[in-house]
Parts: structure tokens; sequence; C-alpha cells
């Protein structure tokens, strides 16, 4: 690749880089959309599962109470009619286990009363219960349906920008980019925060992993006349600025030894980002 083509391919890569980033961020956008909406309907998900418990529990205290009720007025009529046969007796051994009688239907009323008031007082408060529930579930339901509809519309916005975005894209890649080089640097720019082609710093450093590259390497960048560099310790494609100060690198000798690419990127690290 001769060097003004490569530079003209480094500044086809800075422009999509922009691109890229924003498109991006978009579609992490749009994965991180749904939580807040997950959230609503699992908090409508439990009032419902509250509301058909206090429903459940309501419908079976008006049981109580219809039962409670009905023996009470049983029992009240059978002291009663107790009560109304004193009159015809006249043996007092008669008269002693009818009043012993009336005296424990008294004892069975009075029983029966206070279980009716208190499941008639369970039933009131579980009613209560239940409409202020039926309130929170339609509240809910209102904010989840609300929500999606927000989500919805954000959606169509965000995918809209996004196809405006990849658009673009592919009218800077006719200009030089190939296939090849355009579906790695997408995936550098996805891996690295949004930074896929940086330029070399202070003569001899990746701006982008801030590690030191050997000399021979960095020439090989600077006259621009092979084929894409990527930096062997982040992958991001590399460039020569010829106004960046160099600086004195004798410390860092050991770091950009001989050895230095025995870990360098291959195609297929990159393959695999």
């Amino acid at each position: 690749m001769a060097e003004n083509e490569l530079q003209h391919v480094h500044t086809l890569l800075l422009q999509l880089q922009d691109l890229l980033r924003e498109k991006f961020s978009l579609e992490s956008e749009i994965e991180a959309l749904p939580a807040n909406l997950r959230e609503k309907e699992h908090a409508l998900n439990n009032a419902n599962t509250r509301y058909l418990e206090l429903n459940d529990a309501c419908l079976k205290a008006k049981q109580e109470a219809t039962s409670n009720s009905i023996k009470y007025d049983d029992a009240v009529r059978a002291r009663t009619d107790a009560e109304k046969m004193v009159e015809k007796i006249s043996l007092q051994r008669e008269y002693e286990a009818l009043t012993k009688q009336i005296d424990e239907a008294r004892v069975v009323e009075n029983a029966l009363l206070k279980a009716r008031t208190a499941s008639n007082a369970l039933v009131e408060e579980l009613t209560e219960k239940l409409d202020a529930q039926s309130h929170v579930c339609d509240t809910l339901k209102s904010e989840v349906e609300e929500e999606r509809a927000k989500i919805d519309d954000l959606l169509m916005q965000k995918k809209t920008k996004i196809g405006e975005l990849d658009a673009r894209c592919e009218e800077i890649r006719s200009e030089g980019i190939s296939d090849d080089i355009y579906a790695k640097f997408c995936r550098i720019v996805k891996n690295k925060s949004g930074l896929g082609i940086t330029p070399i710093i202070q003569g001899q450093v990746c701006s982008g992993c801030h590690m030191i590259l050997p000399m021979q390497f960095v020439n090989d960048v600077r006259q621009g006349t092979n084929t894409i560099e990527y930096c062997p310790y982040c992958s991001r494609i590399l460039y020569y600025k010829e106004d960046e100060e160099a600086i004195d690198l004798t410390d860092f000798e050991s770091e950009a030894g001989e050895d230095f690419f025995a870990g360098a990127i291959s195609d297929e690290d990159l393959d695999n980002l």
C-alpha cells in the first residue's frame, strides 16, 4: 500500500471512528432501554399477585361471615323458641332443664355474635385493602403502558439515527476501505471504548494503551510504506504524526527489545475481538 494511499485510509478511518463511536453508543442505549420497563413490569406483576391474594382472602372472609351470620340467626331462633316454651311448662324439672338450655343457647348466641362481628370487620378491612391494591395495579399498569410507548418511540428514533450512520459509513467505506479492514476496525472500535485508530505520541508511545513501541516498528508506521499497522498491545490501528515530540526512552529498552513481537496481535486475534 503506497504512502499516500495509506494516509488516505487513515483519514477515512478517523472519519469512520466518530460515526462508529456514535453508532455503538446508540446500540448500547437501545440495550439499556428496557431496564426501566422490566422494573415496572416486575412491580406490576407483584402488585397483581398481591391483588389476587387479597381477593382470595376477601372471598374466604365473606364466606366465613355468611356462615357465622347463618349460625347466629339459628342460635337466636333456637333461644327464642326455647323462651316461648317456658310459659307452657308446669313441671319444675322441665322448667329447670329448659332454663339451662336457654342459658347455653345465650352463650352460643353471644359467641356467634362476636364471631359474626369479627368476620364482618375482616371483610370490611380486606375490601378496603383490595380497593387500594386495585388502584395500585391500575397506576402501575398505566406506567408500564406509558413506559412501553416511550421506549417504542425512542427505539424508533435511535434505530433511524443508526440507519443514517450506517449510510454515512458506507459512503466513507466506498472511498477506499476494504471489507476486511472495515470489519476489523468495527470490532476494535466497539471493544476499545470507541477508539480504534490512534497516533503514536512522544515519538514511540501508543496513545491508546500508552505502551512503548520498538523503534523499528515506529519507523515502519512513520514511513507508511507497509500495510496498516496494529498496536501489538491493544490492537488499535496506529498512525504517525510528525509534530509529536519524542522522549528519551533509554529506560524502557527492556520493554521494546527483540522479543517484543512475540506477543504481537495476529489477524486471528483481531478476528476474535
